[in-house]
């Protein structure tokens, strides 16, 4: 078996006076690193990681040796690790929630490692050091905003530490003077600047990912990385042409900019121009231009993305005010039984229970509206809920069952949940659609009455089976009709809300 042990001895010994010793053989025991064994052998590389980082002792010269060299070799086991995760890869050995904790070890201990060599670098007087401690900082915001991206992805809260090491980093490089000075990370990556990545993960925390889907996450985090280039970040504070402000000296995310926020490590940032570019690209999409000829991806244009697209639009923009609260909510402790996943919510309406063989859960309410309510839970294993999962809740108001939809979504490390919910419709009805002209049929909820006046009657059916303009043979209670489907109300990973078209009744 691969000596994973001894590859650490190799690269960090105890004793000071070798420090990092012999690299040849240490490339060697890489190259013969077992592609079985890679979770196992990024496990260990973050054991040393982190020994390197708690250990005050290493100098400079052997830190910015090995960290690099660590980085290079582990480069290769994270994309690997990212396959896995977001199922690109099948690992009989690794499922995707046993790799996230080293995924995000990894990228935290290395942002750290980096950063230390670029405070060690500043302590020594950084002579001959510039270009050093600029690829230094560059990786270590680039390794943060992984960190906080893929926290985010999977409903966590950045630490605050991270907060508080990334905007040290951004001060660094203020000082430094190379916040905007293009630069590669690594071999064969695009040009990028401390700026930008800084602000990506700003912009990205100032998206409310704990309202979006992961899809959508990364479609954000995609669109940042082409548009954070119309973003300048400031030093003095203008109220009337800033939305949003750091305190680099802190340990939080941005905020929207308050007149209070003031002082030398405060950080200011408008969007008026970002916004500006924004709809104009929404008014090209809609016009249907091609999104690759915008440097978008494909599927940019589509309902689901222009819906987006005008959601960051409303967030950034100082022109349009923050949305209130519509309903009064009212503190309800008590247990809540809920039911997931289509299938077994049509079950569940149909009269099937737990004794049955149907997943019934448990859950706490925090409080209430009339439109909605805030639930908690404690999860024992990633239970992959999401934003956008469609649920079915007994004993909400005064209604036996509510079809709600998971709006917000907040997870901590130890497994506590938040969950907020959008109630629906109060009257849901179990229907069958039938594809037309012939088609295996499928089970769908059918909402004659939904809270939300918008919506109208609608039927929530499988993500997969939408289609605008598709018809369907829908029956239920003895009665059928033939109906076509209009465009989405919304998308997401799960289900798809669509009114319809009835065209005519079939006779049964």
């Amino acid at each position: 078996m691969f000596d994973f042990k001894g590859l650490v001895s190799a690269l960090f010994t105890q004793r000071l006076d070798e420090g990092v010793r012999d690299f040849k053989s240490a490339t060697l025991m890489m190259a013969e690193l077992p592609e079985s064994d890679i979770l196992q052998a990024q496990i260990e590389i973050v054991k040393a990681l982190r020994q390197l980082n708690t250990n005050p002792e290493i100098s400079f010269k052997e830190r910015s040796r090995a960290v690099p060299y660590l980085d290079e070799k582990a480069r290769s086991l994270q994309r690997h690790l990212v396959d896995i995760c977001e199922g690109n890869i099948l690992d009989d050995k690794a499922s995707p929630q046993q790799v996230l904790p080293t995924m995000l070890a990894f990228w935290r201990e290395m942002g750290d490692a980096y950063r230390i060599c670029v405070k060690q670098a500043l302590q020594s007087g950084g002579r001959g050091l510039d270009k050093a401690i600029h690829m230094f900082t560059l990786r270590a915001i680039t390794y943060y905003g992984a960190h906080a991206k893929w926290c985010w992805l999977r409903y966590l809260d950045v630490e605050p530490n991270a907060w508080r090491n990334l905007h040290k980093l951004y001060l660094y490089a203020e000082e430094g003077n190379f916040t905007d000075t293009p630069l590669a990370a690594w071999d064969n990556a695009p040009l990028t600047d401390v700026r930008s990545e800084y602000l990506q993960t700003l912009m990205l925390a100032l998206a409310t990912p704990d309202k979006l889907q992961p899809v959508q996450i990364e479609t954000v985090a995609l669109w940042l990385g082409r548009w954070t280039g119309l973003l300048q970040i400031e030093k003095q504070i203008r109220p009337h042409y800033q939305l949003f402000a750091v305190n680099g000296a802190g340990s939080t995310p941005p905020k929207r900019l308050r007149r209070d926020m003031v002082g030398d490590n405060w950080r200011y940032w408008g969007t008026e121009a970002l916004v500006r570019h924004m709809e104009e690209i929404r008014d090209q999409l809609q016009a249907g231009a091609n999104p690759l000829s915008l440097s978008l991806q494909a599927e940019a244009g589509s309902p689901g993305n222009l819906a987006l697209l005008q959601t960051l639009i409303n967030l950034w923009s100082q022109d349009i005010p923050q949305p209130i609260r519509k309903q009064e909510r009212r503190t309800a402790e008590k247990k809540i039984s809920v039911v997931r996943g289509l299938d077994h919510i049509a079950a569940f309406l149909r009269g099937q229970r737990p004794e049955d063989g149907l997943p019934l859960l448990r859950w706490s309410v925090e409080n209430e509206s009339t439109g909605g309510l805030a639930l908690s839970y404690r999860a024992v294993d990633d239970d992959k809920l999401q934003v956008g999962e469609i649920l079915c809740v007994a004993g909400f108001g005064n209604k036996p069952f509510t079809i709600g939809i998971v709006r917000r979504l907040n997870k901590t490390r130890d497994g506590d949940v938040q969950v907020g919910v959008e109630a629906l419709t109060q009257t849901p009805v179990t229907v069958e659609l039938t594809p037309l002209p012939s088609g295996r049929s499928i089970t769908a909820v059918y909402a004659p009455d939904s809270i939300n006046p918008n919506h109208g009657r609608f039927l929530i059916l499988p993500e997969s089976h939408f289609a605008q303009d598709r018809e369907f043979q829908l029956a239920a209670q003895g009665k059928a009709w033939r109906v076509k489907l209009t465009p989405a109300i919304e998308q997401s990973s799960h289900a798809t809300l669509v009114r319809f078209a009835v065209l005519e009744k079939v006779v049964v």
